[in-house]
């Protein structure tokens, strides 16, 4: 094919001129250059034949190269040799290229995958001989392809490894990519012809999800920005998975390529079997990839742009990964792409929407609401009315961020509360513990809470506290813990939740818990400064003064803000907890006596906390 395409270059421009102009490419596709079959064909499709055959020339080339030991230089043969030390029981590394163990290993699907995870976590090559026996043992393999929770499992962990996107590259050249997910076949090679796609689709998309892995190692200013927002997700294969389907809609014919893309990508999801929450963030993030985009061409400052574009996302872990796969998909299209401007503007309409979410937070759900509604739709015949019930006055942020079985879990933790008045519950997540307390509301109720854990060493990353119309509150608090206390002690799981309930009851002391933890001079020195900043928001709000507190994080901040308030005569309505690395930005919606806190209240209370953070 490709002598046949430098042939026909050469004779039609009367020299050695290999130079593939479009308007060669026009007439390539007419004349039909190095294809044979009938039909016409476009410009586009031939040039998706070219790539097909470049791509696979390329490769074969880089494979060959590779394996002559002559060219080498001696430092990278001593790269390779250390990279030898990473062979297991099932594949070894020799010279930096992957072999097999034991060929027979590849009939079982699941060594297969082990493989392609190996490679995505090193960053090592397939020999032309592993290459090989894949190419042998894809039939057997296509009769019963893995799929559900089994290719899941290794599909995700291959995601999230460092070098995912050469091991998505290799399963792609391979076929065995689009043997587990068919729909990616529709962007195989696939042009977008015009000057602004660079690559063709399916390798926009590797080079999408590379440049997420690369942010963390990159010198530029805007990659740290982003790279610490993706340390922050909670799921970032959600991410990764979305991005890797976000353009399957553009091998169908047709202008939405977004809903015929939501249409296969959820034959996807449904073969991967994966939870009905985590399918719906990966088909938001799909349906909703171009909407940053969008707002960009909009003023990203007026109220009513980022009001309408907060309404659509929901919860900030969704507006998070957005940002990200927008960031992502734009650099990936071509080097220029991403201009400063754009990266800047991407990030300036993210803190806007996250600071109107934080600022319209207590927008409460009242009986008839539409989100209450759905929610009663989907969920009434299990919880019936007590659910209504426990709905009723709770922000709608919670139903935005809490899952439904986080919902229901509360409901029956609430319900529990006549025969014990405190329900806690503990759960690992993927980064940090998850820690939930349902009980009536009480003075210093969150402080305390704070004051348990940092008593505890823990460190909170993120927390949040919403209270119902009946006065049922429910704190959540997502830390990590630095001395691995709980992680290498399981009967001390009982024991760190029970001290949150005794407490809260008053059996425990948490002075006495607290005095040796937060000795001055414990804490290690501050790597960054955080200059200490208090805001405070009478408008946004119609029933709560709203205070902002941006701080330098330090074990305890939070116990010793949230009990200054208290001490202060404030109830907290609502709180918002986020770290940023050393950064805590924390926000309280405060009430006294049932209004907002008048001018002199809100200096007195100006006044203690700035005194408080003083000696931190």
């Amino acid at each position: 094919f490709l002598s046949a395409v430098r042939c026909f270059l050469h004779l039609r421009h009367n020299r050695d001129d290999n130079s593939l102009t479009w308007a060669a490419q026009d007439e390539a596709a007419t004349r039909k250059i190095g294809v044979n079959g009938d039909g016409a064909l476009t410009a586009a499709d031939w040039m998706r034949i070219y790539f097909q055959h470049a791509r696979a020339v390329h490769r074969i080339c880089l494979q060959l190269l590779d394996e002559v030991p002559a060219t080498w230089s001696s430092l990278y043969r001593q790269f390779q040799s250390w990279r030898s030390r990473i062979s297991t029981s099932e594949f070894s590394v020799v010279h930096g290229m992957v072999f097999l163990q034991q060929a027979a290993a590849l009939q079982d699907p699941e060594t297969l995958l082990r493989l392609f995870h190996f490679v995505a976590h090193h960053g090592v090559k397939l020999s032309t001989t592993t290459e090989q026996r894949i190419e042998q043992a894809l039939p057997a393999i296509a009769a019963t392809p893995p799929r559900g929770a089994e290719l899941w499992i290794y599909l995700q962990e291959i995601l999230l490894q460092p070098h995912a996107a050469e091991a998505l590259r290799s399963m792609h050249a391979l076929r065995f990519l689009t043997l587990v997910l068919p729909e990616l076949r529709a962007i195989d090679a696939l042009v977008i012809r015009d000057f602004y796609h660079r690559f063709t689709v399916d390798e926009h998309t590797f080079l999408a999800i590379e440049g997420l892995h690369r942010l963390q190692e990159s010198s530029s200013e805007w990659d740290k920005r982003y790279a610490t927002l993706l340390s922050e997700l909670e799921q970032p294969e959600m991410l990764y998975l979305a991005i890797l389907l976000h353009d399957v809609g553009k091998g169908v014919a047709g202008d939405d390529h977004i809903a015929s893309g939501l249409e296969m990508a959820d034959h996807s999801l449904e073969r991967l079997d994966l939870e009905l929450q985590d399918r719906e963030t990966v088909l938001f993030l799909i349906q909703n990839h171009l909407a940053m985009s969008a707002a960009l061409r909009r003023d990203i400052f007026d109220p009513d742009t980022v009001r309408t574009f907060a309404e659509s996302m929901k919860s900030p872990e969704r507006l998070k990964m957005l940002c990200l796969l927008t960031y992502a998909d734009i650099k990936a299209v071509n080097p220029e792409a991403l201009t400063p401007w754009k990266a800047e503007n991407i990030w300036q309409l993210y803190i806007e929407t996250v600071n109107h979410m934080n600022l319209s937070a207590d927008q409460r759900l009242y009986e008839g609401s539409e989100d209450e509604d759905e929610l009663l739709r989907t969920l009434s015949p299990v919880a019936g009315k007590k659910l209504k019930v426990f709905l009723e006055g709770l922000p709608r942020r919670y139903l935005a961020i809490a899952a439904k079985d986080d919902v229901l879990r509360h409901l029956e933790m609430a319900s529990r509360l006549k025969s014990d008045p405190v329900q806690v519950s503990l759960e690992r997540g993927r980064h940090w513990f998850d820690l939930t307390v349902v009980t009536p509301d009480r003075p210093m109720l969150f402080a305390s809470v704070a004051g348990v854990l940092a008593a505890w060493g823990m460190s909170i990353v993120k927390s949040s506290a919403v209270s119902n119309s009946a006065g049922v509150v429910v704190d959540t608090f997502h830390f990590t813990d630095p001395y691995r206390t709980l992680e290498l002690n399981l009967p001390e799981w009982e024991r760190f939740k029970r001290s949150v309930s005794d407490v809260l009851t008053g059996r425990a002391d948490l002075d006495k818990m607290l005095r040796d933890r937060l000795r001055p001079g414990r804490e290690p020195a501050a790597r960054t400064k955080i200059a200490t900043r208090l805001d405070f928001n009478d408008t946004s709000s119609s029933s709560c003064t709203i205070l902002q507190i941006i701080a330098q994080d330090r074990p305890g901040l939070l116990y010793r803000v949230s009990s200054t308030l208290s001490r202060a005569q404030c109830n907290i309505e609502i709180a918002l907890i986020d770290t940023e690395g050393e950064m805590a930005i924390d926000v309280f919606y405060l009430t006294s006596k049932g209004g907002k806190l008048a001018a002199d209240h809100q200096q007195r209370v100006k006044t203690a906390l700035q005194e408080e953070l003083k000696e931190i």
